[in-house]
């Protein structure tokens, strides 16, 4: 074989590698330029009405905006948002059907109801975690213990003398009271009510001692002094009430406990649609308007990376399915 003839012959096998690295890039390109080409439906597994919702259809609207399509919030709420997400995974996995997934549907739910249509790790690709919630420890007006140190002291003396109300069974508020519990060596008396605002209207009419709830439904009440505010369940004081401390400031020890969410696609989405989704996103949370009006609803906002979030949803459900194990909850 001549000098020349081998040079032609590695030219023309660089040639044909480079082709077929095209044809492996050129489809992802093309996909993600292409995509979307109609309307993309955004499940909520909750009512309409509230922060949930209105934190999903404010993402959906500049998201739109964003990409040039429509994006229709679909309300599907049941079983403690784990309903919307089993309707989720049967969807195409096109980018087209998307699941404004929280706590409650990828970390709580999974850790407490037996038999469900999805697994939260596997069932899903994740997008990005958009923002989470701190829960506030608040207590009766009249309660004696002034300060969350003394609430603690008060648990011990007495225990399960202390209540603290809930939205239910397996609810958020009742599992961050379980994991307060456990993480100071307390024992409080759970009294578990149809609902968070059933919950908070005894609280105030001095029928329980205690409860954990997000910032919105608690800011008036704080305010006014019908409730008193313990602690914050977040790494960081909320901005909404800066004077409230959290509880690694006051007692130490890890207890976080957010109320989170983020969008997710059903497995095996591709995932030039995905960078597409976390690009658009990322412009999305960088405008200070929104940014303030989700602030407003008590929202911190992140946008995450896929992978981050999915350690997140990794790293809540081990430790819920740990907390619900502790209570003996569990839910068909």
């Amino acid at each position: 074989m001549t000098l020349l003839s081998s040079r032609r012959r590695c030219l023309s096998a660089a040639g044909a590698a480079a082709l077929v690295s095209l044809a492996g890039i050129a489809p992802s390109t093309a996909l993600a330029q292409a995509y979307p080409d109609r309307p993309i439906t955004l499940v909520v597994p909750f009512p309409p009405g509230g922060p949930t919702d209105s934190s999903a259809r404010v993402i959906a609207r500049a998201l739109g905006a964003r990409l040039g399509q429509q994006i229709v919030v679909d309300n599907r709420a049941g079983a403690g948002g784990t309903v919307g997400p089993g309707s989720v995974v049967k969807a195409s996995a096109d980018g087209y059907t998307l699941l404004w997934a929280g706590t409650s549907s990828l970390a709580m739910g999974p850790a407490i109801y037996r038999k469900l249509s999805y697994d939260p790790i596997n069932s899903f690709t994740p997008i990005s975690q958009v923002v989470r919630s701190p829960l506030i420890l608040v207590g009766r007006p009249d309660l004696p213990a002034g300060t969350l140190k003394e609430v603690v002291a008060a648990a011990k003396a007495q225990p399960g003398k202390l209540s603290y109300g809930s939205a239910g069974g397996g609810s958020a508020t009742h599992l961050t009271g379980e994991l307060f519990e456990a993480t100071y060596g307390i024992d409080l008396l759970h009294v578990g009510y149809r609902g968070g605002a059933s919950a908070l209207t005894d609280l105030i009419g001095k029928q329980t001692d205690l409860l954990f709830e997000t910032v919105p439904p608690l800011m008036q009440h704080i305010k006014a002094g019908a409730v008193k505010a313990y602690a914050v369940t977040g790494v960081t004081r909320s901005p909404l009430l800066p004077d409230v401390p959290t509880f690694a400031e006051l007692l130490g020890g890890d207890f976080e406990s957010y109320s989170w969410f983020g969008l997710v696609a059903p497995a095996g989405t591709p995932r030039p649609i995905v960078d597409r989704l976390v690009a658009e996103l990322r412009v999305v949370l960088a405008d200070g308007d929104l940014r303030k009006q989700l602030n407003a609803s008590g929202f911190d906002v992140l946008g995450t990376t896929p992978e981050e979030f999915r350690r997140v949803i990794a790293t809540d459900l081990q430790k819920w399915t740990s907390v619900v194990k502790r209570t003996g909850i569990t839910l068909d």
